[in-house]
């Protein structure tokens, strides 16, 4: 999810996919052979590709992703192909294209469960999330929302376990239910104290303060 803020608007605050670790680095591309040709290579589009993402040029972006992808497939690099449906998920749910999303990022959720890699499985389980429910699947939403924060906590991933609960706050504000938004968000910023994340401390703040007074 993005650390942006919005007034509960549908389609925003639960939709801004968050960024994964590959935003951050390709763990895929290993940097014993930073020297090879081929992972240079994968290595420059998937920048490319993530600066024309940053930069909102979707047609362009979509494009770089998918050259990176048959790239990928050809070296038969499966969790470099899930990092990649990954991003690419990120474009579709900027754009509102739930269904695709979802998609993508069902496959790569279920690479990175096989892979063992619970990092990259909850940020896939909180952007499927999202996605869900915008399309109504209220019930697979919460699911997939408590399962990231049961990976997070169990991560001792604390930023990340504050952000699932910010999350789960604003959709169940969304829903009307204000007392349990309250205590998702409330519980939020108490994580995000611990983990000395500052900033996000303001945005729950935020979030909670735009919760309807009774």
């Amino acid at each position: 999810m993005s650390e942006e803020e919005t007034s509960l608007i549908p389609g925003e605050a639960l939709t801004t996919a968050e960024a994964p670790p590959t935003m951050r680095e390709h763990p895929s591309i290993d940097s014993s052979f930073e020297s090879d040709p081929h992972a240079e290579k994968l290595q420059a589009l998937a920048a490319t590709a993530r600066e024309l993402l940053s930069r909102r040029k979707w047609a362009e972006a979509e494009r770089a992703y998918e050259q990176l992808l048959m790239l990928q497939q050809q070296a038969e690099d499966r969790i470099g192909i899930a990092q990649t449906k990954n991003d690419l998920a990120s474009l579709f749910l900027a754009q509102q294209e739930w269904q695709k999303a979802i998609d993508l990022l069902e496959r790569s959720r279920a690479v990175f469960e096989e892979a063992g890699d619970p990092e990259q499985e909850a940020v896939a389980l909180n952007n499927l999330a999202a996605a869900q429910y915008e399309l109504g699947q209220t019930e697979q939403s919460l699911a997939n929302y408590e399962k990231a924060l049961a990976m997070r906590h169990d991560m001792g991933d604390r930023v990340g376990e504050a952000k699932t609960l910010r999350n789960l706050g604003i959709l169940y504000a969304k829903q009307g239910n204000t007392n349990r938004a309250k205590l998702y968000l409330n519980r939020a910023i108490g994580v995000a104290r611990q983990a000395n994340a500052g900033e996000l401390v303001k945005i729950i703040r935020k979030s909670l303060s735009q919760l309807p007074r009774r």
